[in-house]
This record gives C-alpha cells, sequence and structure tokens, in this order.
C-alpha cells in the first residue's frame, strides 16, 4: 500500500480516535445507545450453506423466511450468496448449477426468486460471490455447462489448468477448496464475465465477494503467472509480493469498471480478513494473521484505488479482546480514502454474548463507520430481540454514496486489439497525466478509474511485438465509463473522436484507423 500522506493523514485522525476508543471502551458493557436516526448499512450475511434446498418450495420459503426477519428487524441490506465454486444459483450459459441441485437445471431461477423477495420488502440485495475457489465438492465428470474443475483443474495439462501452485509446483486444497491462481488472466476473465452476467441479467443492488485471495503466500507459481512476472504482466518490476497483491486489485478495478460502463449505480463491496497488516502507523500491534501479507489481499489498497464501493472487513474478534475489534475498525476507518466501512462481525456460531455483539455495533456508530454487518442469519435467534429493542428500534436508509449520487470523475474503459480485432492480453495503457501503467486482461479489457472530467483524455497503448497505439480527444463523462477501443499497430497513429460528447450507452463510431468493439466483435 502506499505510504505517500499516509502519515499525516493518520496523525490527524489519531487525536479524535484516541478519545473515541477510549470512550468506546468505557460504553462496552454500557446499556445499549438510543437509535440513531441516520442512515447507516444494517446487513446480513447468508451464505449458500443456509438457504438452498433440492425441494423447491423448501427453497421459496427458506428465502421468504428470511427477508421478513430482516425487514421486521430493521435491517436493509442482505449479501447473499449465488456463487461457491465456479457453480451457482441460478441458470448460467457458463457454469453448472450447484451440487445442491445434482449439478443439474432444478427448473426455477432462485436468484430472482431472491431479489423479488429481498425488494418487495424494502431490503438493498447484492449478489455474494466466491472469486477464486475452483472446486469444492469435485463435480462429476460431465456437467452442463461444464465445470472448470474438469476443464483447468488438477487433472489437464499445466498449460491448461488454473490453480494455484507452490515454489515446487504442486497445488494443493486448503479451507476444503482448490484455488484459482490470481495471475492467470484467462481465469480472472472468467470469473468477471459469470459476474457481469449478474449485473447485466439480474436488478442487484450490488455485488459482494469473499474467498478473494490466495491461500497462503508461497503461491502461485504456476507457469502462466511466473512469465508474467517476469515479463509484460510486470511493468513496473514488482517484487514477487507486490505482483501477486497487485493481481487482484487489477481484477477489480476491471470489473469495477465494466459495471460502471453497464449499470453504473450497482454497488461494489468485498469482505477480507480483518487484518491487514500491522506497522508503525496502525493501531493495530497484535500477533493475528497479516493477509495483505499472508494471502495477498491488498484491501486497504482497494479502497484506496477507489475498486469497491465499501468494504465488510470480517473483524471477528470482540471488543477488549487481544485483537480488538475498535482499533481494528479504526485502522479501516483511517485507510477508507473517502470509500465506505462496514464493520464485519460474527455470532461465533451463536456463541458469542449478546452484550459483546452489540458492543461491536455500538462501535460501529461511535467511529461513524458506514454500517455493520453480520454473520450469519442462521445464527441470530439469540440476537434478534436484542438488536431490535437496543439497536435497531426504528428502520432507517443505507448511506448516500456521493460518488455515485453526485459524482465529478468519469472512467475510460475499453479494449486493446491487434489489427486482426484479436484481444491482446498484458498491453500496457497509459492515460496521459497519470503516471500508472495500466494492463489489458484475457479479453482486452482494460479500466483506468477516476479519470477527470474537465479536460479530454489521451490515451496510449503498447506492447512489443505488437505495436502501439494512441487515442485522443476522449470525453470523459462524470459518473459514466467511455468506452474506447485501442488497435495495435507497428506504426504509430493518433486517433480522435468525431463528436464532441461521447456516451458510454451508445458506442460510436471513431474516425477511420480505429474500430469500436462493437464493430470488430461482429468481424470475429
Amino acid at each position: 500500500m502506499k505510504q505517500t500522506g499516509l502519515i499525516s493523514h493518520l496523525f490527524n485522525f489519531t487525536t479524535t480516535l484516541v478519545a473515541l476508543v477510549v470512550a468506546g471502551l468505557g460504553l462496552a458493557a454500557a446499556p445499549a445507545l438510543a437509535q440513531s436516526p441516520a442512515p447507516e448499512v444494517r446487513a446480513m450475511w447468508v451464505s449458500r450453506f443456509e438457504w438452498p434446498s433440492s425441494n423447491q418450495a423448501t427453497a421459496k420459503a427458506n428465502i421468504d423466511n428470511i427477508m421478513q426477519k430482516l425487514k421486521d428487524n430493521n435491517f436493509n441490506t442482505v449479501l447473499f450468496q449465488v456463487r461457491g465454486q465456479c457453480d451457482v444459483h441460478y441458470p448460467s450459459p457458463y457454469e453448472p448449477w450447484s451440487d445442491t441441485y445434482n449439478w443439474t437445471n432444478p427448473g426455477w431461477d432462485p436468484l430472482a426468486y431472491a431479489i423479488n423477495a429481498a425488494h418487495s420488502r424494502g431490503l438493498k440485495f447484492h449478489a455474494y460471490i466466491n472469486t477464486h475457489t475452483l472446486s469444492g465438492p469435485i463435480p462429476p465428470s460431465n456437467t452442463v455447462p461444464q465445470h472448470q474443475y474438469n476443464l483447468h483443474g488438477p487433472n489437464v495439462p499445466l498449460a491448461q489448468s488454473w490453480l494455484i501452485r507452490d515454489d515446487q509446483g504442486i497445488t494443493n486444497t486448503s479451507d476444503s477448496y482448490r484455488w484459482i491462481s490470481p495471475g492467470i488472466p484467462e481465469a480472472s476473465w472468467w470469473t468477471r464475465r459469470e459476474i457481469m452476467h449478474i449485473v447485466k441479467n439480474y436488478d442487484v443492488d450490488g455485488v459482494h465477494f469473499d474467498r478473494i485471495r490466495t491461500p497462503g503466500p508461497g503461491y502461485s507459481h504456476d507457469a502462466i503467472t511466473e512469465a508474467r512476472f517476469t515479463g509484460d504482466g510486470n511493468p513496473d518490476s514488482l517484487t514477487w509480493g507486490d505482483f501477486m497483491r497487485r493481481q487482484i486489485t487489477n481484477d477489480l478495478r476491471n470489473i469495477y469498471g465494466e459495471i460502471m460502463l453497464n449499470k453504473p449505480w450497482v454497488e461494489v463491496s468485498a469482505a477480507p480478513f480483518g487484518i491487514v497488516y500491522k506497522d508503525s502507523t496502525t493501531l493495530y500491534q497484535g500477533t493475528g494473521t497479516q493477509s495483505q501479507k499472508e494471502w495477498y489481499q491488498d484491501s486497504w489498497a482497494w479502497m484506496e484505488n477507489h475498486v469497491v464501493d465499501f468494504m465488510v472487513p470480517q473483524i471477528y474478534w470482540e471488543v477488549g479482546s487481544s485483537h480488538p475489534f475498535e482499533l481494528l475498525l479504526a485502522d479501516w476507518q483511517a485507510r477508507s480514502f473517502g470509500r465506505g466501512v462496514v464493520a464485519g462481525s460474527t455470532t461465533n456460531g451463536a456463541a458469542k454474548s449478546v452484550s459483546a455483539l452489540l458492543a461491536e455495533n455500538a462501535q460501529t456508530r461511535l467511529q461513524s463507520a458506514m454500517g455493520h454487518c453480520i454473520f450469519s442469519v442462521s445464527s441470530m435467534d439469540n440476537y434478534w430481540t436484542s438488536f431490535k429493542t437496543q439497536r435497531y428500534d426504528q428502520p432507517t436508509t443505507v448511506p448516500d454514496m456521493p460518488w455515485k449520487s453526485a459524482p465529478t470523475l468519469g472512467a475510460v474503459v475499453g479494449y486493446v486489439v491487434d489489427i486482426q480485432g484479436n484481444p491482446v492480453v498484458d498491453a500496457k495503457i497509459n492515460l496521459t497525466g497519470d503516471a500508472r501503467n495500466y494492463l489489458s486482461a484475457h479479453d482486452g479489457f482494460f479500466a483506468v478509474l477516476d479519470v477527470e472530467t474537465t479536460h479530454p483524455a489521451q490515451l496510449h497503448a503498447s506492447k512489443a511485438g505488437v505495436g502501439e497505439a494512441t487515442v485522443a480527444n476522449v470525453t470523459v463523462i462524470p459518473g459514466r465509463a467511455t468506452d474506447i477501443t485501442l488497435v495495435l499497430r507497428n506504426s504509430r497513429g493518433v486517433v480522435s473522436f468525431d463528436r464532441d460528447a461521447y456516451d458510454a450507452f451508445q458506442r460510436r463510431s471513431f474516425r477511420t484507423g480505429a474500430y469500436t468493439h462493437r464493430d470488430l466483435a461482429r468481424q470475429r
């Protein structure tokens, strides 16, 4: 994570923070605060182990009961899991149904039903998706569509495998999963395509990501990732750890950019581990796993790069414990970079005391977090009444996100292709005035976020052995993504738009010498 400017930011934050933490520690055993009328996210995680059933009537009843319970207790947001390990709980042209349905179509759409059940009760619905798990239970050798375990798992040639590998080239099961390497562009594209299938085809309020990491620091030394580390995939000559962390940040940027192009109102969030790292700038100085170092989960950088709208860190320890909830939340708040923090708690399978969970909720208000999220719904029986009477006695709305409701910045997204219209992976893209190097994905897609809208943008793309291209006079609209295509040629030229304004939802052709992505799709 960049440290530039962070020290001064933390210095200004610390005086207020210390007072809040001290007050919060004293408040933990005190009576609960009065209901706040202010907007806040009141969220619940609903995992894929809590609602599905092979029996349609049972599953629908489970969904209805969950949504009604949340409404009755004045929650306003549900993070509802619909994808586990490259299998799904909705009809997908790309991935098979979950083993809940014996890998076959159950004849109805649970996701559509759940969205309607949530919206009809005034709940915001975020589709909860695992991103980097390839398989848990081993699927049959043939599914429809074919499971990626069969196409890119442990039993295929190395060049086709997406699995993480250690420095001996061995892949392992961890946390009961086989994991996908973040350094393989084709795998990242596959996941983004599945996410975009949900965004484009369902009325979701957001998408929410879990398992968005590696399972350990020794990964992933697969051949594709290794080659990219020493080649075009590492234009900044990053160290191994920084390179691996960058892969997931880049994936999130592309996901955010493509969502911004299609449905800019859809929110993006993730559920990273609650401990990121500790150093001289952090209040937390405990001994817990540092996810930025151990799992390449650079979640503070995700907020700094604005590739998420809010974070739901899994701060699964109590106030005043050896991993203090209040200090960890404060570190997240100090590094929010203008994005939201919805603190994540767990009931520990209903083993946590009611007072301890209420104290964590009190901290979210005391520290002005965006809200609170609890894992998970099936363990809430001991807590519903206390939360409603002491914390959520009145309903409230979710907070405004000004970067979405009143944006001042835009984005430039698009595709890098060669002169035959084929996508180019790991082409380097540069925005004039921005020192960062952006890379094109497996399908040629790229995204540059937080682009100024006060003047036209200019982008340049290049890849050794393929060519280069420059596009100038790109009009960027606040809150929108301008869609362009960069065609790499051996002789350099400059392409300008034929209009002063460019509507991201009506892709217009460039002047002679460049194509829209739609035109290229027709040619392929």
